[in-house]
């Protein structure tokens, strides 16, 4: 037997398991994580679905809200009689963005949303066509690019002549990560009129 050799194997055994296991430290906290954030988005699903009924309930709109299949709700306040919104039509429209919640927090034990940023107001608006220093004060946007998931949506379950509140749970809308003057997990509201179909 070459002794040799010995302490080289010694040495590649140990290097070996310097590397390897962080490797395995990481699966495992890969694992927690994805865990963890799993629990979070189930949690924020009930919380933003008790934020936005609640919403409906106070303002006596929860029999004419519609639930699509993602978990956006919809009220027609005007039903238009145009053309219906296609994936891609550009579509000069109106609209008000408030905060539905102020960053919901799964922690918390009062539902809805009872803990949240007061940076942020429920029912404070965030963003509005009518700022955009146009004549109509209105926005155009294509349909099915470039929108959040529920805004998109909305936009796409419209016609010319709508007039629509969209309630967008925080995951259809800017989720975990927020946005400029939005704060994380936020659920929103959007009141939309489609103006046209250029």
């Amino acid at each position: 037997m070459n002794t040799s050799l010995l302490p080289t194997r010694h040495w590649l055994l140990a290097a070996f398991l310097l590397l390897a296991t962080p490797a395995l430290w990481s699966c495992n906290s890969q694992t927690t994580l994805q865990k963890q954030l799993s629990e979070h988005q189930d949690q924020l699903k009930q919380i933003d679905d008790d934020t936005i009924q609640s919403y409906l309930r106070r303002n006596n709109l929860l029999t004419k809200a519609t639930k699509t299949n993602s978990g956006l709700y919809v009220v027609n306040l005007v039903d238009g009689a145009g053309a219906a919104v296609k994936t891609g039509n550009q579509v000069r429209m109106k609209y008000v963005g408030r905060f539905l919640s102020n960053g919901a927090h799964p922690a918390s034990t009062g539902y809805p949303a009872s803990y949240g940023d007061p940076r942020y107001p429920q029912g404070a608006i965030f963003d509005n066509s009518a700022d955009n220093r146009t004549v109509c004060g209105c926005a155009v946007f294509t349909a099915g690019t470039g929108l959040t998931a529920g805004f998109g949506e909305g936009l796409l379950l419209s016609r010319v002549g709508d007039r629509k509140l969209l309630l967008v749970p925080s995951r259809l809308a800017y989720g975990p990560n927020g946005t400029t003057g939005i704060p994380t997990d936020a659920a929103l509201m959007f009141d939309i009129e489609i103006l046209e179909i250029l």
